[in-house]
C-alpha cells in the first residue's frame, strides 16, 4: 500500500512492523501497489500488476476504526474479456457476476470473489492497474468518527452506487483512493 505508517495510523488502523491486517488481508505499507494470493493456479504475468503468493492469514485483531475486512479492490484493465480469462485461469474460478452496473453507457465490470473480498474488474481501455481499495465497516458513522478522532481526513457518508453507504478518504492522504463501505440493511 502506498503512504506512510503515520498516515494509516491517522485512519485509526493499528500499524505494526510496516503494515496491518484487515480481516485476513495483510496490507504492507510503503510498497508499490500490488497484490498477493494464497494460491495461484496459472500465470500472473497477463494481469499486468505485481502479483505474488503469500500464506493465508488468520483474522486480525481489529482496529479502532471498526473496519472489519477489505470489501473490494478495484482493478482497471484495457480489455475485460482478456482480464476475465487471465483471472479465471489464475484463480481457478470464473467471475461471480459480469454486467454494466451503471447502465449501458457505463463501463462493463466483472466481480471475482477471492477469500473474504472481491476483485472489481473494470474495463477502462487503460493499462492494467490496481486503482483503489474499499474497506467494510458495519457502522460507518462510528468509523468516520474514529478516523476523524485519529486525525484522518474522511468525507461524510453518502449513498453508494451498489447500495448501502460509503465515505471516502482524501486521496492525497496516502496517495491512493480509499473508501469505506457500510452494507445495505443497516
Amino acid at each position: 500500500m502506498p503512504g506512510r505508517s503515520d498516515a494509516w495510523s491517522a485512519l485509526a488502523f493499528v500499524v505494526n512492523d510496516g503494515g496491518f491486517l484487515v480481516g485476513t488481508v495483510a496490507c504492507a505499507i510503503g510498497t508499490d501497489v500490488g497484490w498477493s494470493f494464497d494460491e495461484l493456479r496459472g500465470d500472473a504475468a497477463p494481469l499486468g500488476v505485481p502479483t505474488s503468493v503469500a500464506p493465508a492469514n488468520a483474522p486480525g485483531p481489529g482496529h479502532p476504526n471498526g473496519i472489519d475486512r477489505v470489501d473490494h479492490v478495484v482493478y482497471t484493465v484495457p480489455e475485460l474479456d482478456e482480464a476475465v480469462d487471465a483471472l479465471t485461469s489464475l484463480l481457478g474460478a470464473p467471475p461471480r457476476r459480469r454486467f454494466h452496473p451503471r447502465g449501458p453507457d457505463g463501463p462493463e465490470m466483472a466481480f471475482f470473489r477471492v477469500g473474504e473480498c472481491f476483485i472489481e474488474v473494470v474495463s477502462s481501455g487503460q493499462p492494467a492497474a490496481l486503482t483503489g481499495i474499499a474497506f467494510n465497516s458495519p457502522d460507518l458513522d462510528a468509523t468516520v468518527a474514529a478516523v476523524r478522532a485519529a486525525g484522518g481526513p474522511i468525507g461524510d457518508p453518502k449513498p453508494a452506487v451498489q447500495g448501502g453507504r460509503i465515505a471516502s478518504v482524501w486521496r492525497e492522504h496516502v496517495g491512493y483512493p480509499i473508501a469505506v463501505m457500510e452494507p445495505k440493511g443497516r
